[in-house]
Formats: C-alpha cells, sequence, structure tokens
C-alpha cells in the first residue's frame, strides 16, 4: 500500500513533471502527518508580526528614509503587540543600526518566508510557483489591518497539517532543482527563482518544526 507520504511525493513530482522542472525519483519522502507537530497558529502569528515589522525597518535602511523615526516606530508597534522581546537574533541586529549590508538586504528577501507565515494563516490563497516575488502591499496590508495580535488571531483560518506538508514537499523538490542548477551553472528550470524558493523552504520547514531556530532552520536537498 503506497503510504500518505509516497503520494505526497507523487503529486509533487507531478506538478514539476507540469512545469518541466527536473527532479531525482531518489529524493526521499518528508514526513507524514502523524510524525510531525506543525506550529500553533500563536506561534505563527507572533512569528509573521515579527518577520514584517523587521523586513519594513531593513527596506527603510536599504532606502535610508528616516532611519531612526523607522527604528522608533517599529520597535513601538512591536512592543505594542508584546512582541519585542520576540526578535531573534538577526531581527535584532537589524534594529541595532550595525547589520551589515548583506544582513540587511537578506532581511529584506524574508519577505518571501513572511508570505508562506500568512498564507499558513490562512491570509493568502494559494501559494503559486515560485517563479516571482510576492505582492509586497498585500503582505503589508495583512498585518496593518488588525489592531493587535489577538484580532489577527481570531481571523485566522490555519491551514490543515496535510496542506502544510504538501507545500513542504514540493519545495523540497523546488529547491532540489534550484541547487542542481546552480551547481552546473545553468539557470534554474521553469523560471524558478533560486532566492524566493530557498526563503519559502525555510518557512515551511520551520512549520513543520524541522529547526527551532527561525535564523538558522536547515534546507537540506
Amino acid at each position: 500500500m503506497t503510504t500518505e507520504a509516497e503520494q505526497r511525493k507523487a503529486r509533487s513530482i507531478a506538478i514539476l513533471e507540469k512545469w518541466a522542472i527536473p527532479y531525482i525519483q531518489h529524493l526521499p519522502v518528508i514526513e507524514s502527518s502523524r510524525e510531525v507537530k506543525v506550529r500553533t497558529v500563536d506561534e505563527i502569528a507572533r512569528r509573521a508580526v515579527c518577520t514584517l515589522m523587521t523586513i519594513q525597518h531593513a527596506c527603510d535602511l536599504m532606502g535610508n528614509e528616516e532611519i531612526e523615526e523607522s527604528r522608533t516606530f517599529f520597535l513601538d508597534l512591536l512592543d505594542q503587540w508584546g512582541l519585542q522581546s520576540e526578535l531573534t537574533q538577526k531581527e535584532q541586529q537589524i534594529f541595532s543600526g550595525k547589520a551589515e549590508k548583506q544582513a540587511i538586504l537578506d532581511m529584506v528577501w524574508k519577505y518571501e518566508a513572511y508570505w508562506v507565515l500568512i498564507w499558513a494563516l490562512g491570509f493568502v490563497s494559494q501559494l503559486d510557483v515560485p517563479v516571482a516575488t510576492c505582492d509586497c502591499d498585500v503582505a503589508i496590508q495583512t498585518v496593518s489591518q488588525f489592531a493587535d495580535l489577538d484580532a489577527l488571531i481570531e481571523q485566522a483560518e490555519p491551514r490543515t497539517t496535510a496542506e502544510i506538508l504538501d507545500e513542504a514537499d514540493l519545495i523540497f523538490r523546488y529547491d532540489w532543482a534550484c541547487v542542481e542548477a546552480r551547481l552546473k551553472n545553468q539557470p534554474a528550470a521553469g523560471k524558478l527563482d533560486s532566492s524566493v524558493v530557498l526563503e519559502r523552504h525555510r518557512a515551511l520547514n520551520w512549520l513543520i518544526g524541522y529547526g527551532e531556530d527561525w535564523d538558522h532552520v536547515p534546507t537540506n536537498t
């Protein structure tokens, strides 16, 4: 009998074939729904808000726009939401004023990981094939429409474990294709954006408990 994980792998491969994206049959399956513990709605919401507000400050740093005003605004907002103490080490570095340019750029790319989090909360209808960056305006409005964390959580319609595992399995295989293309010094097949793929992979792995530290989620392929 085909297992749940094997069925999920087969569905992922069918999608890859549709988009002419290479894969290898022996890339393993990921865990089944019986083997994972998906993050709670509260955990996901808290991480989403911290991520978004840090991204927004990083964007201001990139544009050299009223940096101190931006820092004060977003830290005060995090404090109002009761989340300033939940910033990760890398997020704290962004707000410290001592972050290197690459660290700031890396944080801006977290929009793609954040997009996965708000998808998991039900605020994004689907995760499209990762060939383009997310809609930043929608990303911002998702949180800005709420007065506090409780209001956001109340309106969330969290994805099922099966839905999250489906995406986690698929991104695992997308990422393999991107890594393989990079090793061969070729563009990724199917116009995949490897940076989008990587950030989605990190977020989905975090959602299924593969790596506790948001700053250093493994993305093995």
